[in-house]
């Protein structure tokens, strides 16, 4: 595990400091190691950084079967960033030749935000919430039942 993310990590500081070359081997290996042990987050991860480095070289069909996959990943693990990630470079990759494609992953996206902003909202009405507000006052009443 530590060698696939010391991998995926080189081939991310590949990515950011523009060697491609580099970045596309080791995000590759990185893809390879992670199938095999099955971490399927660092799977998806790389792949959608694949996505990007096929997006800039435009190599776009190859970019489209990186973010597909990395899709199928992120829903079956299930994984709201990684869904959220795909869907949007879906939108993108989408909107020259299947609008109505872009469209569905833009409302997919939407949809997931909105479950994003929900989760949100219910989890700050929890009184276990009142312990993270919490700071230089007295101990809030409401959270009495949990101590």
């Amino acid at each position: 595990v530590v060698s696939t993310q010391s991998t995926g990590i080189q081939g991310m500081a590949a990515l950011v400091e523009g060697r491609l070359t580099d970045a596309k081997r080791k995000l590759r290996e990185t893809v390879v190691m992670a199938n095999k042990a099955d971490l399927n987050k660092l799977t998806s991860s790389a792949f959608l950084l694949l996505a990007h480095i096929f997006v800039d070289i435009g190599n776009q069909t190859d970019a489209l079967e990186m973010v597909k996959s990395a899709h199928e990943i992120a829903n079956r693990i299930p994984d709201i960033s990684l869904q959220m990630w795909s869907c949007k470079m879906l939108e993108q990759l989408y909107r020259t030749d299947q609008p109505e494609k872009s469209g569905e992953m833009r409302e997919l996206r939407e949809k997931l935000t909105a479950k994003i902003e929900k989760e949100s909202e219910e989890s700050t009405s929890l009184p276990e919430h009142n312990l993270l507000q919490w700071l230089d006052s007295e101990f809030p009443s409401s959270c009495m039942s949990m101590v």
